[in-house]
């Protein structure tokens, strides 16, 4: 070889310098792009295949979704119960239930009730005196009220259910009322006691008791109060 190591080296180095000198410089960007462009197309991928065709059977089912709804997720029928399985039977009510009901359908309006407690032809009101007003209704008894006597003898006027008043103008109708049951009670006197008291819708009924003081006991003085036999003061 004629030329040296050196000098092929150098000639090498003036030719690369030439080249790269003369070449317009890339941008970042464009260098990608050139990479982009000369990238391989990646391969094509396989065609879907086409879905099955519907048999008669898929067809009616997707009518039968469309026409409810497209909701079928209770669409269940649960199985039959065995022979050997009965049926949990229905609880009876109470027929105190059922009456109750019945007295609340029949009773729509409202009366009103006040007691007056009295002694010595009415003479001398009793106060404190405990009232009891209660209903039957079916065989059962229903407190209503327990109420004490004021000053004057004389109970809160107090509301109770009973039947609307028209009821009142149709003689096909036996009881346009309702009925209560009142027991008055009061220290020295014996109790007082009213049954089926009517009470009529709109109306205040008032329910008067003569108080009949109890005797006084043997050795008992003028100013000690009365009570009943054998109860402790």
């Amino acid at each position: 070889m004629n030329e040296s190591l050196s000098d092929l080296s150098a000639k090498y180095r003036e030719e690369m310098l030439r080249m790269y000198g003369t070449r317009p410089k890339q941008t970042h960007d464009e260098d990608l792009r050139d990479e982009a462009e000369n990238a391989p197309d990646p391969p094509a991928s396989p065609a879907s295949d086409p879905p099955p065709p519907l048999d008669g059977t898929q067809k009616e089912t997707e009518e039968a979704d469309a026409a409810d709804g497209g909701d079928t997720a209770f669409d269940y029928d649960p199985p039959a119960l065995p022979d050997y399985v009965s049926p949990y039977p229905v609880p009876e009510l109470p027929a105190q239930w059922s009456a109750q009901d019945a007295y609340e359908e029949r009773n729509t309006a409202e009366g009103f009730l006040r007691v007056i407690t009295a002694a010595a032809d009415s003479a001398y009101p009793v106060a404190g005196a405990r009232v009891t007003v209660s209903t039957r209704i079916g065989g059962e008894v229903f407190l209503n009220y327990v109420l004490l006597t004021d000053e004057n003898g004389e109970t809160p006027t107090v509301s109770l259910p009973a039947p609307p008043p028209e009821l009142s103008q149709d003689p096909a109708h036996e009881d346009p009322f309702a009925l209560c049951h009142i027991l008055a009670e009061a220290q020295g006197f014996y109790p007082g006691e009213a049954q089926e008291v009517p009470v009529f819708a709109g109306v205040t009924s008032r329910q008067v008791f003569q108080m009949v003081p109890l005797p006084l006991r043997p050795g008992a003085g003028a100013d000690e109060p009365n009570n009943p036999a054998g109860r402790d003061t």
